[in-house]
C-alpha cells in the first residue's frame, strides 16, 4: 500500500495522493500536490559541455524531468567548452485531488572558453533565463491500468539575448504525459513531451528555434522508507534552427543515461539528486539537486491541535 508521504517524485512537476498504501519509491511522491496545499521546489544544476564545430543557435540544459533551460551558443566555432550553473525556483498549488497549477523562474551563470581561427578567448556572465506557468492533471489512477497524468506549460518570458536581456513572451510551449505502474517496491514509468517554439526576433534576425521531443523511460527502487534509487534513459529529438527562413545546422538526436537518488529529509522536505551523462553525442553531462518542500495546511494544523483525526501532511 502507498503512504501519503511517499506519493511524490516521478515528474518533479505533479502531487501527493491522499490514499494509504504500502511504502513505494519516493519517485511517486512528486506527482501531484494535495488539494488546497502549497509546495515549493528549488533546483540547482551544474552542466559542462565540450562542443566542436558548433552550427546551431541554441542548446538546452535539463533542470527537471520535464524542465529545460534554453541557452544561446555561438555558431561556427572550432571548439567551445563551457560550465553552466542554473538555478530554478518554483511553486505549486493543488487545485483539486487531480489538478495542480505550478510556476517557476530560472537564471544561470555561464563561463565559456572558445578556440577558433583567431585563437583562444573566454567569456562569462549571469542572466535571467525564463519564467513558466503550467498545469498538471491526473486522468487515471494506478489500478487496472497504469496511472496516466498530463502536463502543459507556457513560457511567460524568455531571455533570448546571448548577453544582457532581450525578453520575448508566449513564444514557447510544452505538452506531455507521464504513465507509471507501481509494483512494490518498484515503480516503472514513462514520460514523454513535445516543446514547440515559435519564431522570435533576436538581434534584428527572425529566429525559429528547433522544436524538441523527448522520451524518458525510468525505474525506481525503494531501498527503505527514506531512500529511493532511480535510473533511466532520456532520448531527445531536436529540429534544426531557422534564421530568416533559412535552415541552420542539422536535426539532432541524443541519448542520455540518468542515475539518481531520492531522500526523505523530513516529513515535509524531499531531496532528489540526479546525474545525466551522454550515451551518444559529446555535449557533456548534468548534475542536479532538487529540494521539494510541502507547506503545512490549515487542515493538518487544526486536526493536530484538536485531536480530530489523522493530520494530513
Amino acid at each position: 500500500m502507498i503512504k501519503d508521504r511517499f506519493l511524490a517524485a516521478l515528474l518533479l512537476s505533479t502531487a501527493v495522493v491522499s490514499t494509504a498504501y504500502a511504502d513505494l519509491p519516493l519517485t511517486i511522491e512528486d506527482l501531484l500536490t494535495a488539494e488546497k496545499r502549497w509546495r515549493a521546489d528549488v533546483n540547482f544544476v551544474y552542466a559542462n559541455s565540450d562542443r566542436r564545430n558548433v552550427d546551431s543557435l541554441y542548446s538546452t540544459i535539463q533542470i527537471g524531468p520535464t524542465q529545460f533551460i534554453t541557452i544561446p551558443v555561438s555558431v561556427g566555432q572550432a571548439r567551445q567548452n563551457s560550465d553552466v550553473l542554473a538555478l530554478s525556483l518554483g511553486a505549486r498549488y493543488g487545485m483539486s485531488l487531480d489538478t495542480e497549477l505550478y510556476s517557476r523562474v530560472s537564471g544561470l551563470s555561464q563561463s565559456t572558453r572558445t578556440f577558433n581561427n583567431e585563437g583562444p578567448s573566454s567569456d562569462s556572465g549571469e542572466k535571467f533565463t525564463d519564467a513558466w506557468f503550467g498545469i498538471n492533471h491526473r486522468f487515471s489512477n494506478d489500478n487496472d491500468t497504469p496511472a496516466l497524468l498530463g502536463f502543459a506549460e507556457l513560457a511567460l518570458a524568455e531571455n533570448v539575448a546571448s548577453e544582457g536581456r532581450d525578453l520575448v513572451h508566449g513564444k514557447t510551449a510544452m505538452v506531455g504525459i507521464t504513465t507509471y505502474r507501481a509494483t512494490d517496491p518498484l515503480v516503472l514509468s514513462l514520460t514523454t513531451g513535445y516543446r514547440y517554439s515559435m519564431e522570435r526576433e533576436v538581434e534584428n534576425q527572425d529566429i525559429d528555434p528547433g522544436d524538441l521531443f523527448f522520451l524518458n523511460p525510468s525505474i525506481a527502487f525503494a531501498v527503505n522508507h527514506e531512500v529511493t534509487l532511480t535510473s533511466g534513459l532520456q532520448m531527445r529529438w531536436q529540429q534544426l534552427d531557422r534564421v530568416d527562413n533559412q535552415d541552420q545546422g542539422i536535426r539532432t538526436t541524443q541519448t542520455k543515461m540518468e542515475i539518481g537518488m531520492g531522500y526523505a529529509w523530513s516529513k515535509r522536505t524531499t531531496v532528489q539528486v540526479n546525474t545525466r551523462m551522454d550515451i551518444s553525442g559529446d555535449s557533456g553531462s548534468e548534475i542536479g539537486i532538487t529540494f521539494l518542500y510541502k507547506f503545512p495546511s490549515r487542515f493538518s494544523i487544526e486536526n493536530s491541535e484538536t485531536g480530530g483525526g489523522t493530520a494530513i501532511d
